[in-house]
């Protein structure tokens, strides 16, 4: 855009304190007229960063990307798009720092109508085209109060905001956010018929580590456990603190066998993580309760996450440091995934991704099966010449190995 730019008028005296420096504003100054421009930008208060639009398309583009801007002046009649149309942009802004934003219209003395209209879509204030320096500045300075005000109580806002929903300790989500968040998540993966399931994650004998070393040390562990779950999830899995030693996942797009599988690579991340605390080794260990959402059984996060708790300590009550995810009590050992028959191939892909592909080698002759006829196709469509002939020989060697 070539009407940007900022200047800093040095003619202006500097204003008097009260109660310390007044801040200089940051003001878009948005009008078609190089001379009311010019006339707007010498009228503002000392040492203020201004920057200016020819147009309102021009002042909506700045106003997205240059995030100090703290005030707009604009006039209403410009091209591209008009004053009334810029204010409706910005009060329906999905940017709270813009949509709050002071905004003062650029009015005809006598254009009532105008005003009544540009008021009526949220403008602030309004000056006349032929109002001097002084009532500029006064009105620049008030409204640039009121935008320090706006941003200041936005900030607490979002401070308290994510007091609400943040764990203190550990800096996780909490378990009033976890319910939120995974509520919704769960709603999502429903209304697409995509797969959802939930881990309850404990700390074994966290009591003990407490009694043992102290409290310290088990905000240490917690501390460290919750580096490690961050750590080995996926993006779009929802990881809170829900209280005490406790932890839960939510997990999108994970059926029963996708969840243990990460299940168990958390439950042996713990395992072999060091946990030095003053020199000491402390031993940890978690256990896992594993559930995934039941197509023909509709429950709420509530429910799934009772579900997990309960099979949580079942997996404690066989010995800890394991994931359990029936109602009978199997443990991992005991889950019929990659280690009786073939996996579909989007599990597959899954556990590769969670890094146990050790566990697919057995499967490999079933799952290359599955992609022939893909590689076939290939050779029709894009004639690519590969040896398919050869790879089904190479299928059934692997099949006799794996035998």
């Amino acid at each position: 855009m070539e009407n940007e730019k900022t200047t800093t008028p040095s003619h202006e005296p500097p204003a008097v304190a009260t109660g310390g420096p007044e801040q200089p504003p940051n003001v878009l100054v948005a009008d078609d007229s190089a001379t009311i421009r010019v006339a707007l930008v010498r009228a503002m208060p000392e040492q203020s960063q201004v920057t200016e639009a020819s147009n309102g398309e021009d002042a909506w583009t700045l106003l997205q990307e240059k995030e100090d801007i703290e005030l707009v002046i604009t006039d209403l009649d410009m091209p591209r798009l008009n004053g009334y149309d810029l204010l409706q942009r910005i009060r329906s802004s999905e940017i709270s720092r813009i949509a709050s934003m002071p905004v003062i219209v650029v009015t005809g003395a006598e254009d009532t109508k105008a005003k009544s209209r540009a008021f009526e879509l949220g403008a602030n204030d309004f000056i006349s085209k032929n109002a001097d320096k002084i009532e500029i500045r006064a009105r620049v300075r008030a409204h640039h109060k009121l935008a320090l005000l706006i941003h200041e109580l936005e900030e607490s806002r979002k401070i308290l905001n994510a007091q609400a929903n943040t764990d203190a300790l550990t800096k996780l989500t909490n378990r009033r956010a976890f319910f939120v968040r995974a509520s919704e998540a769960l709603e999502l993966m429903r209304r697409h018929e995509q797969p959802f399931s939930v881990l309850m994650i404990d700390v074994d004998h966290f009591k003990t580590i407490n009694d043992t070393y102290g409290h310290q040390c088990g905000d240490y562990v917690l501390l460290e456990v919750a580096q490690i779950l961050t750590k080995n999830i996926r993006t779009n899995d929802i990881l809170a603190r829900i209280g005490g030693e406790e932890f839960a996942i939510a997990a999108p797009y994970s059926n029963r066998l996708s969840a243990v599988v990460l299940a168990e690579r958390l439950r042996k991340a713990a395992e072999s993580a060091e946990f030095i605390y003053k020199d000491t080794r402390v031993p940890v260990t978690v256990s896992v309760g594993v559930v995934a959402q039941d197509k023909n059984l509709p429950v709420d996060i509530d429910q799934l996450l009772a579900r997990a708790d309960a099979r949580l300590y079942v997996a404690k009550r066989r010995g800890r440091n394991r994931i359990c995810a029936t109602d009978s009590g199997e443990s991992v050992d005991d889950v019929p995934s990659d280690e009786v028959s073939c996996p579909k191939l989007d599990d597959a892909l899954t556990m590769i991704q969670h890094g146990n592909a050790q566990a697919m080698l057995t499967h490999l002759p079933c799952l290359l099966e599955k992609t022939l006829p893909l590689f076939r196709l290939a050779n029709e469509r894009l004639e690519a010449g590969m040896p398919v002939e050869q790879l089904e020989q190479q299928i059934k060697l692997l099949t006799k190995v794996a035998e």
